[in-house]
Formats: C-alpha cells, structure tokens, sequence
C-alpha cells in the first residue's frame, strides 16, 4: 500500500477516550456514579482508603501505600487513569509509525508537542491563570487543538502535504510562553489576561471563516449541500 507516512499519524491525534463508543461510555460512567454517590464521591477518598485498609497487613503500616491513606481522591484516579491510558496509546502508535515508516512521519506531531509544551509552561510561570480565567484559557487550548486536526484531516483528505510551518496560530502561544519564562521579563496579570482574551477572540473568528470557507468549497467541488448529500446541488446555489 503505497501511502504517504506523515497520513498515517493521523492517529496519533485521537485520545484513547475520543472514539465514537469510548467517550461516551466513559462519560456516562461518570455521570451515573455522581447521580449514585454525589458529585462529592470524587473529592474523597474512599477507593484508595479501602484498598489501603487490605493491603495494610501485608504491606505494613510505614510502607509507602500506607502513607497514601487519606491523600488520593477518587478524581485524582480518574486523572492517573487517563493519563497513562494516553501515554501509552500515544507511545505504542509513536513505535509502530516510526518503525514502520521513519522517524520523518513524527513531524507532523511538532505543532502538538508545541501546544502542550507551551501550555504547560505558561501554567508554570503563572499558576494563577486557570483560576482567574478558566474559559479564556481552555476555549484557546482547545481552539488551538482543533486548528491543527482539522488541517491535518483535511490534507489527509485531499492528498496535500501536512504543512508543519504553516501553523502560525501557535507563534502567539508560544511567544509569550517564552517571554514568561525569560529572566528580567514582567508581564502584568491585566497585561496577560487581556492578551489571552484578545487572542482566543482572534482565533475563533479565524477559526469560524475557514470552516465555513473549507466546507462550502467542498460541497461545492461535490455538488451537495452541507446536510443533505442525496439532492444534487446546482452551481447556481
């Protein structure tokens, strides 16, 4: 099957929780143990107390485990969980890829390497900033995110060449994640709270008008309309 390698990691994108049947389940698992327990099930510590009540006796009270008792929360589990359920889906696909097609086909990964680097640093450097502006900061993640999966589908689509460099939306990202952690640099929170504001606002626009755009000129390549594939779609519509 001669298919270019850099398509392949297509599947490096998608989270172990984001298929169609997964995510739901999970978040209906969720959902039903709240509505059983209480939302506050998640902020004890129950599950790990009660493992730690029967591994007491063989483990002895000044082991390790032991001193975790009363210092996991249910939620923190969850986290765990997730995490290295990523890790690893994104680590074994990483393997078989680069074995199978070189190291060349993990380009493709760098604006996403980016993202979470330069998120991560500015949680560092500001550890504040979640609290103070938590929809700013997860709408522009997440925007981010979205920007780079619809591009790389969409050239995965038509055959083009994944353009790493074209990514221009993360130099803001990642500009003022390097200006926060140079030394000598102070940037005001109102500084930092309005740039992120102006910038999430930019990007979505940007966002809106090339979905739009990407999809009208597909429909019109096609010749059928957004939600309704089977009438036929004339050139004068």
């Amino acid at each position: 099957q001669n298919i270019d390698p850099q398509r392949k990691l297509t599947m490096l994108r998608v989270a172990p929780s984001n298929s169609p049947s997964v995510g739901p389940l999970n978040g209906a698992t969720l959902s039903i143990v709240s509505f059983l327990y209480g939302s506050m099930f998640w902020q004890s510590t129950s599950l790990v107390d009660a493992a730690i009540a029967k591994l007491s006796p063989q483990l002895g009270q000044e082991s390790f485990i032991a001193g975790l008792d009363g210092c996991v929360r249910n939620m923190d589990l969850i986290v765990v969980a997730s995490v290295v359920g990523l890790v690893q889906e994104v680590t074994l696909k990483a393997v078989f890829v680069t074995r199978t097609y070189g190291l060349q086909a993990l380009r493709t990964l760098v604006p996403n390497a980016l993202l979470s680097i330069s998120t991560m640093a500015i949680v560092r450097m500001d550890p504040s900033i979640l609290l103070r502006i938590p929809r700013t900061m997860l709408h522009l993640t997440s925007g981010l995110f979205v920007e780079q999966v619809t591009q790389l589908m969409l050239d995965h689509m038509v055959e083009e060449n994944f353009e790493v460099r074209r990514r221009f939306v993360m130099i803001p990202q990642v500009g003022i994640a390097v200006m926060m952690m140079m030394e000598g640099m102070h940037i005001s929170t109102q500084a930092l709270d309005t740039f992120f504001l102006v910038y999430t606002t930019g990007l979505w626009v940007y966002l809106t008008f090339k979905v739009r755009l990407q999809v009208y000129e597909i429909c019109d390549v096609l010749g059928i309309y957004c939600f309704d594939i089977v009438t036929p779609k004339s050139k004068s519509d």
